[in-house]
C-alpha cells in the first residue's frame, strides 16, 4: 500500500503543553480511513508511529524524535443525536463541553479544566472533579494498526482502569458518548466552578504536561511530595510548581526535556526513600524505541 499523506517537519515544543523537545516528522490524516491508511502502512513498516492528541500529558525528548508522528488534530469532528455524542479522536475536551452544556446535556462539564481530546481521553480514562471518562463511554471506534480493521467496542469490552483503558493495541479512531438531558445554567455555574477550582489549585497557566504522577493506592502523590518539601525543588528551568505539588512547569518555556526527566528522577527518589513508594509516571515520555501503549491527550 502506498502513503497517499506526506508528512511535515514539525516542532515537538510547540505541539505539546510542556512545551520541550525538538523535532518529528508528522503525518496529519484529515479522515478515518486516512487515519487507517497511515497507521497501518506506517506500522507494517516496523516504523511503530506514535499518536499525538493535543500533547498535554507527553514529554518528547531533546533530539530529533526518529519514530513518526501521526497527529490527530484534523480528526475533530462531532455530532450529536439525542442524548449521544460522537466526537472523532482529535476533537478537543473543552469544544465539547462548551458544545454539550450549550445543547442542555450532562456528563462533560466534570472535566472542565482537563486540556486533551477525545482519543486520549479514552485511552487515559481521564479524570475529572472525581469522575472517570470511561462512565460516558458508550463505545469506541478503534483501528488495528497491523491488519487495518476497523472494530467497534462496546464500553464492557474495554477494561478501564486508573488513568489507562486496556485496548489491546487498538488505537482509538472515535467514540461515543452518552449523556443526561440536564438545565443549562446548572451545568454552566457547575462548569465554572470546576474550572475555578482547578485555578486556584492548579499552575494553569505554566507550561506543564498536567499530573506527573499516578496517585498511589490510598495516597496523594500531590501530598506526599509536598510533605517532603519539594514544591519549587529545580533542575535548570524545570520546577516542581509551588502550588501544586504533582505539577512539573517549565519556567519561562526555558527547560530542556533533560532538566525535566531529571527532576522527575529527583521527586521519584525522594518519594521512594522515605515512604517506601515508587510513583508511578501519569505523563507519557515519548521514547524513540519501544511503542507506547496510551494515546497521548
Amino acid at each position: 500500500m502506498k502513503l497517499l499523506l506526506s508528512p511535515r517537519e514539525i516542532d515537538l515544543s510547540k505541539h505539546t503543553s510542556m512545551g520541550v523537545g525538538a523535532t518529528a516528522n508528522a503525518y496529519e490524516p484529515r479522515t478515518i480511513d486516512e487515519f487507517r491508511d497511515v497507521l497501518q502502512v506506517l506500522t507494517c513498516s516496523g516504523e511503530h508511529p506514535f499518536i499525538l492528541g493535543g500533547g498535554y500529558n507527553t514529554v518528547f525528548p531533546d533530539h530529533p524524535f526518529t519514530r513518526p508522528v501521526i497527529q490527530t488534530s484534523k480528526l475533530s469532528q462531532y455530532t450529536f443525536q439525542g442524548t449521544r455524542l460522537r466526537a472523532k479522536a482529535g476533537a478537543r475536551l473543552d469544544t465539547l463541553i462548551g458544545m454539550s452544556i450549550s445543547a442542555g446535556l450532562g456528563g462533560l462539564e466534570h472535566f472542565r479544566g482537563v486540556p486533551g481530546t477525545v482519543g486520549g481521553a479514552v485511552a487515559m480514562n481521564a479524570g475529572g472533579s472525581g469522575h472517570e471518562f470511561g462512565d460516558l463511554v458508550r463505545s469506541v471506534t478503534a483501528i488495528d494498526p497491523c491488519s487495518g480493521e476497523i472494530v467497534v467496542l462496546d464500553r464492557d469490552e474495554i477494561r478501564w482502569g486508573y488513568r489507562h483503558a486496556r485496548l489491546n493495541g487498538l488505537v482509538v479512531a472515535e467514540a461515543e458518548l452518552e449523556l443526561v438531558p440536564s438545565d443549562t445554567d446548572v451545568l454552566r455555574r457547575r462548569a465554572i466552578a470546576f474550572i475555578k477550582k482547578k485555578a486556584e489549585q492548579q499552575p494553569l497557566s505554566s507550561h506543564n504536561a498536567g499530573c506527573v504522577f499516578k496517585n498511589p493506592p490510598g495516597a496523594s502523590a500531590g501530598g506526599m511530595i509536598d510533605s517532603l518539601g519539594l514544591k519549587g525543588e529545580r533542575v535548570g528551568h524545570a520546577v516542581v510548581s509551588p502550588r501544586h505539588a504533582n505539577f512539573i512547569v517549565n519556567e519561562a518555556g526555558a527547560a530542556t526535556t533533560s532538566d525535566v526527566l531529571k527532576l522527575i528522577e529527583r521527586v521519584r527518589t525522594v518519594v521512594r526513600d522515605h515512604y517506601g513508594v515508587q510513583l508511578e509516571l501519569e505523563v507519557v515520555l515519548a521514547r524513540d524505541a519501544a511503542m507506547d501503549s496510551r494515546e497521548s491527550a
